[in-house]
């Protein structure tokens, strides 16, 4: 059965926004499972709030992280918790190399269809 109301997918997109509660950086493609997570240099998962917007199913968020010298972003995706915890959702994302320290702002949407 598909979800047929505006306001049965705004209901099941706050739903995921409500358990991935954080978000990750990869250095490789992630798919069933996580890409490898970047780490050193003041790298660390981000909190998420996420945004419903008007009654549509989707809900969106931002999220901004240090990343270190050296490293190509390849992904990006969602967890349960700040260590550990449960992948839930991942995407690919175009290489982003970082010669020298800086900042990545990852923009996450979730639709449910």
């Amino acid at each position: 059965m598909a979800i047929q109301t505006a306001q049965g997918k705004e209901n099941l997109a706050v739903a995921y926004g409500d358990a991935a509660d954080f978000a990750a950086l990869y250095t490789t493609a992630p798919g069933a499972t996580a890409g490898t997570e970047v780490t050193g240099g003041g790298y660390a998962r981000q909190p998420l709030t996420w945004a419903p917007g008007t009654v549509d199913g989707v809900v969106t968020a931002t999220a901004t992280f240090n990343v270190p010298a050296g490293v190509t972003v390849r992904g990006g995706g969602v967890h349960t918790l700040v260590t550990g915890g449960v992948y839930l959702d991942g995407a690919t994302l175009p290489d982003q190399a970082f010669g020298s320290a800086g900042t990545y702002t990852l923009t996450l949407t979730f639709t449910q269809s």
